[in-house]
Order: C-alpha cells, then sequence, then structure tokens
C-alpha cells in the first residue's frame, strides 16, 4: 500500500465554486434591484405634492394663508410653489416638518384655537415678515383651518405693510379669504395693533388677551414695571395730597376766629 494521501478532488470543487458564483451574482442582483425600487419610491414621494386644506395667496408671491399641512405632499407642495418659511399657529396641529426633505424653515408662534394673539405674537409675526421680505423670502402661515388665527395675522399684515384702517384690512382679509376673524376678540385685536401702531395709545399692554395655557415667560409688557409703579405711587400721593389740602382747607374756613398764638405746637392764649 502507498503511504500518500489521497489529492484534492477537483471536479467536485469546480463544481462547488461554480454554485458559489452564482449565489453571490444573484444576491448583488437582487440587492441592486432593491436599491432602486427603494430611490424609485423615494423619488415618486417627493414628486408627489398637492396643496394643504384651504390654501390660497393672500399677496402673490410674499404671503400665503393655509390649513394646517397635515403630510408631507403637502410640506413638498408648498416648497414647489416658492415657499421658504411656514410660520405655525396652532399648538395642537403641527406639520411633519422633520419628515420633509425639503428646505423649508419653519417657526411656532402658540395661540389657541378660537383665541386672540397677543400683541407680542404679533409684533413677532411682523418681524418675520419684514425679514423675508429683505430676504427675498416667502411666507406661508397656517392654523388648524386657515380662519380665525390666520385671518386675524394676515390683517395685522395689511394694517402694518399696506397702511389699511383696522375695519378695511379686516374686510379685505374676509373677500380674500371667507370665514378670516372668527370672534369679536380676534377683531379686536387688530384695532388694537392699529391703535399701538399709530401711536394713540401711549402704554400699550404687551399682554392684552393672552391665554395662561400657551403663556410664555418672554410674553411680559415691554415697559418698565418699577417705572409703572414709581408712576402709580406719585398718582396716589398726588390725589392723597389734595385730599389733605382740601381737608385742611374746610377745617381753617370753620375754625373761629381767635387771637391765639402758636409756639412749639403748644397753642397760649
Amino acid at each position: 500500500m502507498s503511504s500518500q494521501r489521497p489529492g484534492p478532488n477537483v471536479k467536485l470543487a469546480k463544481i462547488f465554486y461554480k454554485y458559489a458564483e452564482n449565489v453571490e451574482e444573484k444576491r448583488t442582483k437582487t440587492k441592486n434591484h432593491e436599491e432602486s425600487e427603494a430611490s424609485q419610491e423615494k423619488e415618486l414621494c417627493d414628486s408627489k405634492s398637492y396643496p394643504p386644506y384651504n390654501f390660497s395667496w393672500f399677496v402673490e408671491g410674499k404671503i400665503a394663508g393655509m390649513g394646517w399641512p397635515q403630510t408631507v405632499e403637502n410640506l413638498n407642495y408648498l416648497a414647489d410653489v416658492g415657499i421658504t418659511k411656514l410660520i405655525t399657529l396652532s399648538p395642537e396641529k403641527l406639520p411633519p416638518i422633520l419628515e420633509c426633505e425639503k428646505s423649508l424653515k419653519w417657526t411656532e408662534i402658540r395661540i389657541k384655537e378660537f383665541g386672540a394673539p397677543t400683541l407680542k405674537q404679533i409684533i413677532k409675526f411682523i418681524e418675520i415678515c419684514k425679514k423675508a421680505e429683505m430676504m427675498g423670502e416667502v411666507v406661508g402661515v397656517h392654523c388648524r383651518h386657515g380662519r380665525g388665527r390666520t385671518g386675524t395675522m394676515l390683517a395685522c399684515y395689511l394694517v402694518y405693510f399696506q397702511n389699511l384702517a383696522p375695519e378695511r384690512a379686516v374686510l379685505t382679509t374676509r373677500l380674500r379669504r371667507p370665514g378670516s376673524c372668527e370672534t369679536y376678540e380676534q377683531e379686536k385685536i387688530v384695532c388694537y395693533y392699529h391703535d399701538c401702531l399709530r401711536g394713540t395709545i401711549s402704554k400699550p399692554d404687551y399682554r392684552l388677551v393672552d391665554d395662561k395655557l400657551y403663556f410664555d415667560c418672554s410674553m411680559k409688557q415691554m415697559f418698565d414695571e418699577d417705572k409703572e409703579e414709581s408712576v402709580d405711587k406719585e398718582d396716589v400721593e398726588e390725589v392723597t395730597k389734595s385730599l389733605k389740602e382740601r381737608f385742611e382747607e374746610a377745617i381753617e374756613k370753620t375754625r373761629p376766629k381767635t387771637k391765639a398764638m402758636v409756639i412749639n405746637h403748644k397753642i397760649y392764649f
């Protein structure tokens, strides 16, 4: 018997390597196919876009009003029509801004449903619009249905940028977007903002119509509280002083005239 070990089976090895190559080719093909399908679905998803509820241009190419953008497709539509800045007024209904891959800036101004914005919130909204106009950006503003809170802010937009009276601003907003400014408080805050803007109110209250549920610590009045307290104290002192003077005058009139002499707060007759 020979002491040599048997060599490898070449025929069996060829069959094994051929089978392994076929399996690897199938795996790479299926992987590439899945990746292409995923990219196609993603492109199809990105290409889908339709407007949100109650969408319309308020000032063409500058600002638009709408209802709550519920889906990524709504946000895609906003980006496609040129909106670069989205302002949310409804804390109960937020857009899926993190799921949208298109460039869209987002700001939240929290106002309770059917509530009126505070003067501080209106000023913040107008500052955003001013900055957007300087930077050449387009603003979109929305609440839940795009009527009450959105219409109030758009009416204030007309008051500031087009110098309209509050009544005409509310009427114009309702003609362009029916159903805007739903409550009396919302109409009232537009008038109040107009008066503060024109300087007819010397000390505006920045906490007007503020809701405790969504109260922000930064929404305090901008005037100095210590100064206000000192002014109030001065007014009270003036009133009390005048009352004391009147009281003393009345006592002097009723007091009988005597030849008394006052020395060291003692009366000698």
